[in-house]
């Protein structure tokens, strides 16, 4: 290989591998990162205060820090990047507590600095991955735990509980506030979700290519259903919202009394009702709302707001809202008004026919 191609190898390798990041997400990841940290130190300084005897202190309660280095990154993980296996509840407390552990183990086992810092990493790496709570600040915490001992800061027991576990819940809680009102979703998967076998296979596939640290299954299949829509649209063309839709739907009055909707649902086969007044969309009704209902209940009341498309709307934006499983019943909304419905029957009839070349 020539030295110019060689640099210019090793260039394409060099340049980012990440796309740009959009102005409000980075104001959004900024904000939450920068008050997930101030807050977690105001709470941890407020428990050290009423509790004198925690180590961790400099004395002086006015100029007292007591987070520690390595919460920097934990919460850049959650606020910047919350969908990520890393940043999950589980990965991040335990990974950081046990993180801390190896390292206090290490330098109460090994007076050197050197050697405590390099066997609590490494140990780290290890004891995390046999729990499945990989988090990277978790081996710096191990670093941070041999630093702080070798500085004259306790770092026993006490400290690794009250400051870094009790710290780490905080910037866990922080993110499940923060994040779900920002527009992003946190914890990304519940620990009690069950998997479909399509998941399982997906995840035997992330553990395969080496990926299962970097991506989550919920993750990939939202990737991969991203993809497979927009290849549908590709292939069947332009195709627009206004063209799909039932037009003139069926639909109540936000003053319809429980008995009213009851009747609708027996004699319309829906399973969702659009509610209107005077023409104008104001949401949806699903016949689940009726299980729990009370007898004064309104449509208004029980009518949840969903998604809705214009009716210039092409495929691969009607797609993802009837193919995630969320929705069954996509309003078209024009001016406000509601100018029709797209179901999935809808949705399957119109590509059954374009893919008959009808």
């Amino acid at each position: 290989m020539t030295p110019d191609r060689l640099i210019r190898a090793v260039w394409r390798h060099m340049t980012p591998a990440m796309g740009e990041t959009s102005r409000g997400e980075l104001l959004r990841a900024t904000l939450g990162t920068a008050l997930a940290i101030a807050l977690t130190d105001i709470l941890l300084w407020t428990l050290r205060h009423f509790t004198p005897a925690l180590p961790g202190g400099t004395g002086d309660p006015m100029r007292e820090l007591i987070l520690v280095s390595p919460f920097a990154a934990t919460a850049f993980l959650i606020l910047t990047v919350p969908n990520s296996p890393l940043a999950q509840p589980w990965s991040v407390i335990i990974g950081n507590t046990i993180g801390c552990a190896c390292g206090a183990l290490c330098v109460w086992l090994l007076p050197y600095p050197v050697l405590a810092a390099a066997t609590g990493v490494g140990l780290s790496v290890i004891a995390m991955s046999a729990v499945r709570a990989l988090h990277p600040p978790g081996a710096a915490m191990a670093l941070n735990a041999v630093l702080l001992h070798f500085s004259g800061t306790e770092t026993g027991v006490a400290f690794v509980l009250a400051t870094v576990t009790v710290g780490s819940v905080l910037l866990v809680l922080f993110g499940m506030v923060f994040n779900p009102l920002t527009g992003r979703r946190y914890p990304f998967r519940q620990a009690n979700e069950t998997l479909p076998k399509e998941a399982i296979s997906l995840a035997a596939i992330l553990e395969r290519l080496k990926l299962s640290a970097n991506i989550g299954v919920t993750d990939l299949s939202r990737l991969i259903a991203a993809v497979e829509a927009e290849a549908t649209a590709h292939h069947l063309g332009h195709m627009a919202a206004g063209s799909m839709m039932t037009a003139a739907p069926f639909t109540l009055p936000p003053t319809a009394t429980l008995p009213e909707i009851g009747a609708a649902f027996k004699e319309h086969p829906f399973r969702s009702i659009p509610v209107t007044e005077h023409g104008l969309y104001l949401g949806l009704l699903r016949q689940s709302a009726l299980l729990d209902a009370a007898e004064d209940a309104s449509a208004q009341s029980l009518m949840q707001k969903v998604d809705t498309v214009a009716p210039t709307a092409e495929l691969p934006e009607v797609l993802p809202h009837l193919t995630t499983g969320r929705l069954r019943v996509l309003p078209v909304v024009e001016d406000g008004k509601l100018v029709g419905i797209i179901t999935r029957s809808d949705l399957i009839g119109v590509l059954a026919r374009a893919l008959r070349g009808e």
